[in-house]
């Protein structure tokens, strides 16, 4: 195979050194390479990582990396239509970003410093091999030296420069990429909002929203001998095939938010969504007391949606402190003229949890307000990275398989939700 297709210069060096390095990287050896890349846990958990990286490959051990381009990328690898708008979708470039962090993040590791090393052409998406050590010969020192050069100390044999330089030079050239690591690895950091979605994007297959019905009025207790778990209200639901505004309004905010980054999504009603499709890959439910699935999943955590019918009350139950009933939201008010300019302040809260769970095997998002403005208002705040920067201050958004929970507050408003307020995080 000509050398032209690895994007490798080897012209400047000596014969032998060519040859060793030609040797080195034939098609072989670079899948040879890429097997063992993709296998570590620096990629397992990125399948768009691992797609991107074995599509720009083997297009260039081909001879076809002319044809690496953004556009084709979109379409071969993440399934877009040949005409979609690059300006607008940029999930080629968020991969190409992601991807890059990944082989920056491995090859720092010392222990594959032998490996012979692929990474992207700067503003290309043409992959480069490279030998374990792209190390330039280091330029011959005058074999005379200046007359103080020569002088030594009697009895200490001087030191040759020519076997000084090159550690000097390697010792630099170290730090230099050690530095460049790190500012890369600043630069691109996963922010807040990337971390939160992390596992639901990096989880293979579709993603499944189930959206709450309309519900028939307030939720009221269990009956005795009904069989449900634990204490979960009973859902009251209307015949009709609509799904209240709010909660379509957050479905939006989530689509966008798994589209960008190259998920494909099923939508559907919560009361046509079986267990068996909620085992498929990972779920966002929308709805609190108007979704089944999000009070039966939710139940086991710290923070739980619960009911108090003896004092008409629908709230989020702390198990720390069961008796607080301060994140509540009264059943038997009327929902009518609620939150007018000029009125008394109206507050609404929400719930949203990040749950590894166990009866499904995936991740499951659950997120829902007491009423239809506090699950507006949790859809805002996973939307907006700048707000999710609040919530990574209080836990850690790194950790998959940790359930994670936010409770949420806002002020309505003329019958418009305010900014979204974080009250409480909890990571168990």
């Amino acid at each position: 195979m000509p050398n032209a297709r690895i994007a490798v210069d080897t012209t400047m060096l000596p014969a032998d050194v060519q040859e060793e390095i030609r040797t080195e990287l034939t098609p072989e050896a670079i899948r040879e390479q890429l097997e063992i890349l993709v296998r570590d846990h620096v990629f397992r958990s990125s399948k768009r990582s691992v797609q991107f990286l074995r599509d720009v490959v083997e297009e260039t051990l081909r001879g076809a990396a002319e044809h690496i381009k953004e556009r084709t990328i979109g379409v071969e690898v993440f399934g877009r239509e040949p005409s979609y708008d690059t300006n607008v979708d940029h999930v080629v470039r968020t991969a190409a970003i992601e991807l890059r962090k990944r082989l920056a993040i491995y090859y720092g590791d010392p222990k594959h410093r032998s490996e012979l090393r692929m990474s992207l052409v700067p503003g290309s998406y043409v992959p480069h091999f490279a030998p374990p050590s792209e190390v330039e010969p280091a330029p011959e020192m005058p074999h005379a030296l200046p007359a103080a050069a020569e002088e030594s100390a009697p009895g200490i044999e001087p030191v040759p420069v020519r076997r000084v330089l090159p550690w000097v030079m390697a010792g630099t050239t170290v730090v230099l990429l050690a530095c460049i690591l790190l500012g890369y690895r600043w630069l691109h950091a996963p922010g807040a909002q990337d971390l939160f979605w992390a596992p639901v994007v990096d989880t293979p297959g579709t993603v499944l929203i189930a959206v709450g019905d309309v519900p028939n009025g307030p939720p009221s207790p269990p009956v005795a001998g009904e069989g449900r778990p634990g204490d979960i209200p009973v859902i009251h639901k209307t015949s009709s095939p609509s799904v209240p505004f709010a909660d379509m309004v957050t479905v939006a905010r989530v689509l966008g938010i798994l589209d960008s980054r190259g998920k494909k999504v099923i939508i559907r009603q919560e009361s046509v969504s079986s267990f068996s499709d909620l085992r498929e890959g990972p779920v966002v439910l929308i709805g609190a007391f108007n979704n089944e699935w999000s009070l039966r999943l939710s139940r086991q955590m710290r923070y739980t949606l619960a009911l108090d019918p003896d004092q008409h009350l629908i709230y989020i139950r702390d198990t720390k402190n069961p008796d607080q009933r301060t994140w509540a939201w009264g059943t038997d008010k009327s929902t009518q003229h609620q939150g007018e300019s000029g009125g008394p302040p109206l507050q609404d809260y929400a719930l949203i949890s990040r749950i590894w769970n166990s009866e499904t095997g995936h991740i499951v998002v659950v997120i829902g307000g007491l009423y239809t403005y506090g699950t507006q208002a949790a859809g805002e705040l996973l939307s907006n990275p700048q707000l999710m920067q609040a919530v990574a201050k209080a836990a850690p958004l790194d950790k998959a398989h940790a359930n994670l929970q936010i409770v949420l507050g806002t002020t309505v408003t003329d019958g418009t939700p305010g900014p979204p307020r974080v009250l409480a995080v909890s990571q168990e």
